[in-house]
Order: structure tokens, then C-alpha cells, then sequence
């Protein structure tokens, strides 16, 4: 019996060490595949606040998403985000973020903007495109690889906004908006307001 009981704890020890090391192996492979630069819709949008209290809501068409490996094959690195905008006060936006791919997961951490930080769990990707859900949205971004990790060498580190020249000439009169009333009268050229939030176009399921 006890003969049998050490050899049962050594083919679980066994299976557990090769299921780890599978899934180590998958993390590995997917993390490769991640690193580089994608583009596409990623569905970042930010809500800004005019001098009157009037809410704007604004999407991003594109997005430009560097992963960058912390070494070579390393399943965590850092990463720069630039979203592009038609409309508003701003054309683009920079963001930097950590990542990680574990357990099939991956992982985005947002330093200077913890609102965005997110995990993608259901996913599809290859060398040439990526899809999935950020964590809470029923609706999937879709980005296509523009240049592999490993075949690509420097890259630039940057972080911010670009305000739009004469934003206030034209303001809002160009712009689909959500307004916080409805029945509120269109502004002047003045644009003295905020930015509310950044984040990404998500639907929750209330159920």
C-alpha cells in the first residue's frame, strides 16, 4: 500500500510539473506572437466637460500598440498606446503600460492611468492578428500586427497629448456628442472644459 500511495504522489507531482510546464510553454508562445506593433480599433474613447457642464463623448478611430518584451522571450514587458481622433480637443493621446501574459491571460497595467487597466482573457491571435474582450466589454477590438518584436529594433518612448490647433474656433460645432442635457443650447467658440474620463467602449451585461 504504501508503495502504491508514493507512486500515485509521484505521477501527480509528475502531471502537475507537466501541466505547468505546458502552460508555461503556451504563455511563452503567445507572448512572442504579442510583442511588436499592432494597429486597429481598440476602442479607447474619453468624455469631456465644457465650461456650460455639457458632456462630450469621444472615440477613437485608431490606435498604434507597441508590446515590448522585457527581454528576449520574456512573457512580461512594457508598452506604449496612441489613440487617434477625428473629433474633439484632442488628435491623439499617449499612454505607457506594463503587461504580462500569464496562465493564458494577459494582463494590462496602466502606471499613470489605473482606470484603464484591464486583463483580456477570451482572445484569438497569431503573427498577424488579435481580437478579443478587454475584461467587462461585449464588444471585441480587432488589431492587425504591423511589425514583429524580433524583427524590429528601436523604438521611441513617449507619453501624452496633442492638443488640436484652433480647437476652439470650431467647437462643437463638427462634433457628435452626449450631452449631459439634451435640451441645453449650442456653446460659443469657447472651449475652456475638461477631460472627465478616459477609457475603452465597453457594454455591461446587468443580469
Amino acid at each position: 500500500m504504501k508503495l502504491l500511495h508514493y507512486s500515485l504522489t509521484a505521477l501527480s507531482l509528475l502531471s502537475a510539473l507537466a501541466f505547468t510546464s505546458c502552460r508555461e510553454w503556451e504563455d511563452n508562445n503567445q507572448s512572442m506572437a504579442l510583442s511588436g506593433e499592432w494597429r486597429g480599433n481598440f476602442g479607447m474613447y474619453y468624455d469631456y466637460v465644457d465650461a456650460r457642464g455639457n458632456v462630450y463623448t469621444f472615440d477613437s478611430y485608431d490606435t498604434y500598440l507597441t508590446f515590448i518584451p522585457a527581454y528576449n522571450y520574456a512573457t512580461y514587458g512594457r508598452g506604449t498606446q496612441v489613440d487617434y481622433y477625428t473629433y474633439g480637443p484632442y488628435e491623439y493621446q499617449y499612454y505607457q503600460f506594463n503587461w504580462e501574459v500569464r496562465g493564458g491571460i494577459i494582463y494590462l497595467d496602466y502606471p499613470y492611468d489605473p482606470d484603464l487597466n484591464t486583463s483580456i482573457r477570451d482572445y484569438r491571435m497569431n503573427y498577424d492578428y488579435f481580437t478579443g474582450y478587454c475584461s467587462g466589454a461585449t464588444q471585441p477590438f480587432r488589431l492587425y500586427k504591423l511589425t514583429d518584436f524580433y524583427d524590429w529594433s528601436p523604438y521611441v518612448d513617449r507619453y501624452g497629448y496633442y492638443y488640436r490647433d484652433n480647437w476652439g474656433n470650431y467647437y462643437p460645432y463638427y462634433a457628435p456628442a452626449t450631452r449631459s442635457d439634451a435640451d441645453a443650447p449650442a456653446d460659443s467658440a469657447s472651449a475652456n472644459g475638461s477631460v472627465l474620463k478616459r477609457g475603452r467602449r465597453v457594454e455591461y451585461n446587468e443580469k
